[in-house]
């Protein structure tokens, strides 16, 4: 095979199909019709002389051959792009540039008026925009610049997608300032099974980090309300005699008693991610740190 008889465009095509698993949405990616990716899909095969990609339902999975070569071809896009684009200029008191960032509740409540205080100092024209991208997006939402950051415990596995811890706290177990729980010197694990938990999460089915814990000693915690958002706990918290399991700054921040946890659990952890092709545009790289200085900033108040 020889590089001066393929068209390097149809290289494109083939990174969009592998990322999307569609033709119909790869041509959305790079913006053409679907037959137009049939046909450079086509010329990628008699290039290869491989299927490269199969047809499987209402998507298509990659040939043993594309696994191989993908890794090789997307470093090579990304040479290509960064040779080609320099990184514009950003000065942030004059920019008016819009960050787009996926965060969930807790780090929106945890993060952004910090953040934004920093933003607005600095860039007083610049805005930014936070909207939960669902886990199994964010690869596609960063490598189509959707969004520029994303804010998650388990951000995308991708080589293409850089990562870094930017919080990390440990678990106890929260309640209201006068439940009966906080006349107690220390919480054992058998109180800890029998109180009324909330458990918060973004699935309606599945444990957390703590509920893993219980499972390797073969425990099981007693689960009244399952929610989506961590902002509305402290409110049904001081109703109730509800516990909730959280870390210890949500818990100083939101007023709340505590306890240490009786049994071992990880802490939890964020990761800020983005994409590569992000990694060295200035823009991106003001903000990136912003971020991390805001998250930092946010466990010093509270921890």
């Amino acid at each position: 095979m020889k590089l001066n008889n393929l068209d390097l465009n149809l290289l494109v095509v083939f990174n969009a199909i592998y990322t999307e698993g569609s033709l119909t949405k790869a041509g959305e990616i790079v913006g053409i019709t679907q037959p137009a990716v049939s046909s450079a899909l086509s010329k990628l095969r008699d290039y290869f002389d491989d299927q490269l990609f199969i047809r499987v339902g209402q998507g298509v999975q990659p040939t043993a051959k594309t696994e191989n070569i993908i890794i090789h071809v997307r470093e090579a896009l990304s040479i290509l792009q960064k040779s080609l684009e320099a990184p514009d200029a950003f000065d942030p008191a004059e920019s008016s540039r819009t960050f787009k960032l996926s965060l969930n509740d807790i780090s929106e409540g945890r993060v952004l008026p910090i953040l934004m205080d920093k933003v607005h100092k600095q860039a007083p024209k610049v805005s930014l925009s936070s909207y939960y991208t669902r886990r199994d997006d964010l690869q596609h939402a960063l490598a189509a610049n959707e969004i520029c950051f994303a804010v998650d415990p388990f951000p995308p596995s991708y080589s293409e997608i850089k990562k870094e811890l930017i919080f990390e706290d440990e678990f106890v177990c929260g309640f209201r300032k006068d439940h009966e729980l906080a006349k107690e010197k220390n919480l054992s694990i058998e109180q800890y099974l029998d109180l009324d938990h909330i458990h918060i999460s973004g699935r309606k089915r599945g444990g957390a980090l703590v509920d893993n814990a219980l499972a390797k000693l073969q425990l099981d915690r007693k689960i009244i309300l399952r929610a989506q958002h961590y902002l509305i706990t402290p409110e049904v918290l001081n109703s109730s005699d509800m516990v909730l399991t959280c870390t210890k700054s949500f818990a100083n921040k939101h007023d709340l008693a505590y306890k240490t946890l009786p049994f071992e659990v990880a802490p939890s952890q964020f990761f800020l991610a983005w994409h590569q092709s992000n990694d060295t545009d200035p823009g991106c790289m003001w903000l990136r740190e912003l971020i991390k200085d805001s998250f930092d900033e946010a466990k010093s108040r509270w921890h």
